[in-house]
């Protein structure tokens, strides 16, 4: 656990700086561009130079679809249902609790935790695994939730599926094609596969961007905290959601992942679980509780529990990978 925690604390530490700078209103509007900044660019750079200069993966294990794909989604349709059918009262939730219970931080916190703690041949397997988690949520959220508001009227409703089909082909091309990510992880694939030659110019100045990456993202989530206890603050929440949320995503999640990782183990390989298994221990992502502003009635739920699946995974993160891995 302290060989686990040595390697996580200076991000928590970073985390934490950017919490107290949250309290400069100065800091809170930069957030957005900050945020845009580390998703557009440090961030790819970050992928494309841990890539570059890694060994691929020998193999892509179909397990990994299983993992990484199907099982976040399996589990966020389970907790819906449970929660709408066994909560009547709390029905309105199951949706945001749902998300909240299974969407992780695969990106700001899981690429770089990853990469710290099991090298850079952890790089393609982190960045594959980030890709296929956040389809399940950025393309499926929207599609199941839909627009808040619909048409009353049948040539109304009519036009409101064209434009949702619309809508639906736009979010698929812009998650998996378009997203800088997904550009950064083919590149570097291709670069190391045909090994392309890289001016050293261009080199080192992806170099210089990726190491912000990093601290700005850890940065950028503490800051993130405070909207999120503002909610938990108000008193519009019921704390027997909040505590199952944070549950759920900190504990039952990744329990869950582990076993089924667990019987492939052997046919995947120490890199591929690792990867799967750190990144399932995650803390709740804060695109989650933007799709969750976005889509549902209210985002306080899912605020809550981004702030205490973040705060919480202070201790279970070190304390799963010691134990796990």
């Amino acid at each position: 656990m302290f060989e686990a925690l040595a390697v996580l604390a200076p991000m928590f530490v970073i985390f934490g700086v950017g919490f107290v700078a949250g309290y400069a209103e100065r800091f809170r509007k930069s957030a957005p561009g900050l945020n845009n900044f580390v998703f557009s660019i440090a961030l790819p750079c970050f992928i494309y130079t841990s890539i570059a200069t890694a060994e691929l993966p020998e193999s892509f294990p179909w397990q990994v679809w299983l993992l990484a794909l199907i099982l976040p989604g399996a589990f966020s349709a389970v907790v819906y249902y449970a929660t709408y059918w066994l909560t009547p009262k709390h029905r309105s939730l199951a949706a945001p609790l749902s998300l909240s219970a299974s969407y992780g931080n695969v990106g700001y916190f899981g690429i770089p935790m990853t990469i710290a703690l099991l090298g850079t041949d952890a790089a393609v397997p982190a960045a594959i695994v980030h890709l296929l988690h956040n389809l399940v949520f950025l393309i499926g959220y929207p599609i199941l939730r839909g627009e808040r508001s619909q048409p009353s009227g049948h040539a109304d409703a009519q036009r409101s599926n064209r434009s949702s089909l619309s809508r639906i082909g736009r979010e698929i091309v812009s998650r998996i094609f378009l997203s800088p990510v997904t550009i950064s992880t083919l590149l570097g694939i291709v670069v190391v596969a045909f090994s392309i030659p890289v001016s050293g110019v261009i080199t080192n100045s992806l170099e210089l961007l990726s190491a912000t990456a990093i601290p700005l993202a850890l940065f950028s989530v503490g800051i993130a905290m405070h909207p999120a206890l503002a909610s938990l603050r108000s008193g519009m929440l019921s704390l027997g959601m909040v505590m199952s949320g944070i549950g759920l995503k900190n504990i039952i999640f990744p329990l869950v992942t582990l076993g089924l990782a667990w019987i492939f183990r052997d046919a995947m390989g120490p890199g591929w679980f690792g990867t799967v298994f750190l990144m399932a221990t995650m803390p709740m992502s804060t695109s989650g509780y933007i799709l969750s502003e976005r889509y549902d009635e209210s985002a306080h739920l899912s605020a809550a529990v981004l702030a205490g699946t973040t705060l919480l995974s202070i201790l279970t993160v070190p304390i799963l990978v010691s134990v796990v891995l």
